[in-house]
């Protein structure tokens, strides 16, 4: 059975995070990239590969708020970026809890606009269409934002069909969680971050490998996240092959 993660997977939502963590930061209401000074936005997509969390994407848009004169293609090292991360004010999970309270009042400001800066990744969503009732989500995105853009793009999935970040829990805790509601062990999971592939691995894998991981080449990979993956032992996929993979499961 697969499980996929959302952000970077199932939706590229990197815009909307940058305009949400924007918001976070400076306390305002922009509802549109370009309301974000210089560089910011483009700056946020060129690194989004750097985050695991939604704590994390806010961090990340305070060092972009700062560089927004920098080219939008420039990449912060990964020492810079564990260093802007480490360094930002709060906990990671006050950060994350902050990040989606600013992102409802996003949605109740003006929920058009707020699903406009999301697009499903194409084709594999259509192919999950056909398939929404069966269809397992395990992500660090908030369950009501997950849900309200899979029923506004015609996934009509229950939110029980969603593990999500709501309450800072890890992946881990919620694929844990995902076995014991299923009443089975193993699965395959897609996700984008390699990072969070290898805290799966070292939780789920170190004695019998029982979750098959899948690195997704279309989300948001570093340049040497596909070696690096490689190097851990995960697969590194095209929408194609989980297509198949789809098509071929019961």
């Amino acid at each position: 059975m697969l499980i996929f993660d959302f952000d970077g997977v199932l939706v590229d939502t990197v815009d909307e995070m940058a305009v949400s963590t924007f918001n976070t930061v400076t306390d305002n209401l922009a509802t549109t990239t370009d309301e974000l000074p210089g560089n910011s936005s483009a700056l946020f997509r060129t690194n989004r590969y750097h985050i695991q969390t939604a704590g994390d994407g806010v961090a990340l848009m305070g060092w972009c708020l700062a560089q927004a004169h920098r080219a939008p293609d420039h990449q912060m090292t990964k020492t810079e970026y564990e260093t802007q991360r480490d360094g930002a004010p709060g906990s990671r999970h006050d950060r994350a809890m902050r990040f989606f309270e600013v992102r409802k009042t996003f949605i109740d400001h003006d929920t058009d606009r707020w699903r406009a800066l999301n697009a499903p990744y194409q084709p594999l969503w259509d192919q999950l269409l056909t398939r929404g009732d069966s269809i397992i989500i395990l992500t660090h995105k908030n369950r009501e934002a997950v849900v309200n853009l899979c029923h506004h793009y015609g996934l009509m999935i229950l939110p029980k069909q969603v593990y999500s970040g709501d309450t800072g829990a890890s992946k881990i805790e919620n694929l844990l969680s995902i076995q014991k509601n299923l009443g089975r062990e193993e699965f395959t999971f897609v996700d984008d971050n390699v990072e969070n592939l290898k805290e799966l691995n070292a939780h789920f894998n170190h004695e019998n490998p029982v979750i098959r991981l899948l690195l997704a080449t279309w989300g948001y990979i570093g340049p040497d996240d596909k070696a690096e993956a490689g190097r851990n032992g995960f697969s590194v996929v095209s929408q194609t092959e989980v297509i198949e993979m789809l098509v071929e499961s019961p």
